[in-house]
């Protein structure tokens, strides 16, 4: 019997920062452009000259934040053919042409009263120019950090796009307790899978977290359940909210019928949801409501007892001017597209199979989605303001992929997938669809959360 989880699925179908002192400085920008097409990847030298112990680890680090986006391939160091002795000495550039170097980072660490500092210039080996200079100091114990944010200000200058290595991804681990039961743990992590720590303990049932704007509390939905002859009974299914400064739960919303698939407004100060209800002939049916923080108001936005519909996964624009949400009001479940208050609803999708769990880019300029049907599950993108499905394209396919989350730069999507021996894992795709890497969890994981930049202290 299907659980109450993948019937959840189907209607429902991301810390502690240092801040470090930076400078940098750069020439005149000319950028790669990664947002169509196939790219052969950009060969870029990594040379440090070690001055704080960290040289291979934090190489590491820069490394597998550059070569994960699929855009550059790390020349090995021991096809080096100079040894650089800091960011003043000048590289010899015929040598760096010579292993096929399109780009070189020269970069120092040094280790001063217990502070760590990096520096690094990047150079255009084709033009033999200096084109950026970084610098970072804070903390030893920081070093991961550090070699993230110089991987941030190496991928913006060459790609043009903003830098997400620094990030966090909210996600739920699964894993099957002494009774052969899944359990479900909130556990938060660097975008590269680095620094995992579980938030609660596995005794309730938790699904879709989801940060705030400015990344100091999360959303979730919840719910304890017991067994009666062999069938898993969800009691309390609500939303609550997490306090990641302080690492405690906040109180539950406490609304009447259940509530899911929770999202913020841009400015923070609302969620907005699903609710259950029943029509007046009994008929369960879900409407989509606004719930303000502050005040404690619920507002209803659209009215699922008047198309015996199914109406969830609501998600603001980042203006905060519209929502995008499936419902399955006109036959079959689809994604459509209303102002903030509920108004001029249209429908956005139109092609086969069932489209669910829509979230709007960043920068506003796609929509990502899951579909699934007879031609299996897909993770997709459409724009906005399509009106034929005519810009619709899948980025990734298979067993049981869904929900997406975008990066910061609204340039890359994660999602969780399945594969055929039921393990759960997060991958991370580009926008153009070619760049598909596995990121490290501890254990199965699905929804993941993408965190915006954070500072928290």
């Amino acid at each position: 019997m299907m659980s109450f989880i993948e019937n959840i699925k189907k209607v429902v179908f991301a810390c502690c920062v240092l801040v470090f002192s930076v400078c940098e400085a750069e020439k005149d920008r000319v950028v790669v452009n990664i947002n169509e097409g196939i790219m052969k990847p950009i060969n870029i030298a990594l040379h440090l000259h070690d001055g704080a112990s960290v040289k291979d680890r934090f190489l590491s680090v820069v490394s597998n934040d550059l070569q994960g986006t699929g855009l550059f391939r790390t020349i090995p160091n021991d096809a080096f053919m100079q040894n650089l002795k800091g960011v003043n000495q000048i590289p010899n550039f015929p040598l760096w042409k010579t292993i096929n170097a399109e780009y070189l980072m020269n970069a120092e660490t040094k280790l001063t009263n217990g502070r760590f500092s990096v520096e690094f210039v990047l150079y255009d080996i084709s033009s033999s120019e200096k084109i950026k200079v970084f610098s970072i100091s804070g903390d030893l114990g920081e070093w991961r950090k550090a070699a993230h944010m110089v991987a941030n200000a190496v991928y913006e200058r060459i790609t043009g796009e903003v830098g997400y290595f620094d990030t966090k991804i909210l996600y739920v681990s699964v894993q099957k307790n002494s009774k052969g039961l899944k359990k479900h743990r909130l556990a938060i992590m660097d975008q590269d899978g680095y620094n995992n720590q579980y938030l609660t303990s596995g005794n309730t049932i938790v699904l879709t977290p989801r940060f705030s704007p400015n990344g100091d509390e999360f959303s979730f939905f919840s719910y304890k359940e017991k067994i009666v002859n062999g069938r898993r009974i969800p009691l309390n299914a609500q939303v609550y909210r997490y306090d990641l400064r302080n690492r405690r739960m906040i109180q539950g919303l406490n609304l009447k019928g259940m509530t899911y698939a929770p999202r913020y407004s841009p400015d923070g100060s609302n969620l907005i949801f699903s609710l259950s209800e029943k029509t007046r002939n009994g008929r369960a049916v879900s409407s989509i409501f606004r719930y303000n923080l502050n005040t404690r108001q619920l507002v209803r936005i659209t009215d699922a007892r008047k198309f015996f519909c199914i109406d969830t996964s609501p998600c603001y624009s980042p203006d905060g001017k519209y929502i995008v949400f499936n419902s399955d009001r006109g036959g079959s479940q689809q994604l459509y597209i209303m102002d903030a208050d509920g108004s001029n609803v249209r429908r956005l999708s139109y092609g086969r199979g069932r489209y669910a769990t829509p979230v709007w880019s960043p920068r506003g300029d796609w929509i990502a989605f899951t579909k699934f049907g007879r031609d299996g599950f897909f993770i997709g993108v459409i724009r906005p303001n399509d009106t034929d499905s005519s810009t619709e394209r899948m980025l990734a396919s298979g067993y049981l992929v869904e929900g997406p989350t975008w990066a910061p730069n609204g340039r890359v999507i994660m999602y969780s997938q399945q594969d055929y021996s039921r393990r759960e894992n997060v991958y991370s795709v580009d926008i153009t669809g070619y760049n598909k890497h596995l990121v490290k969890t501890s254990g199965n994981a699905i929804d993941p959360e993408w965190s915006a930049k954070v500072n928290l202290n």
